[in-house]
């Protein structure tokens, strides 16, 4: 899960969005965007695009397997 506004203690379930693993690394400053940092205007482009950068690598994936 991601918290979406940056408040870990924000509890409320509009806050947090369940992600799947592999699209963590795009969200982490070492190998992606520092998303925890960044300004809350532009967290919802940086999900989406974190996400496309996965959707990407399992399509290239499947496109190489078979």
């Amino acid at each position: 899960m991601k918290c979406l506004d940056g408040d870990k203690t924000n509890c409320d379930p509009s806050n947090w969005e369940l992600i799947s693993r592999e699209v963590l690394p795009h969200l982490s400053g070492r190998f992606g965007f520092a998303y925890d940092q960044a300004e809350p205007e532009v967290k919802p482009a940086m999900m989406a695009v974190a996400k496309l950068k996965h959707a990407v690598k399992q399509a290239r994936s499947k496109v190489r397997s078979g």
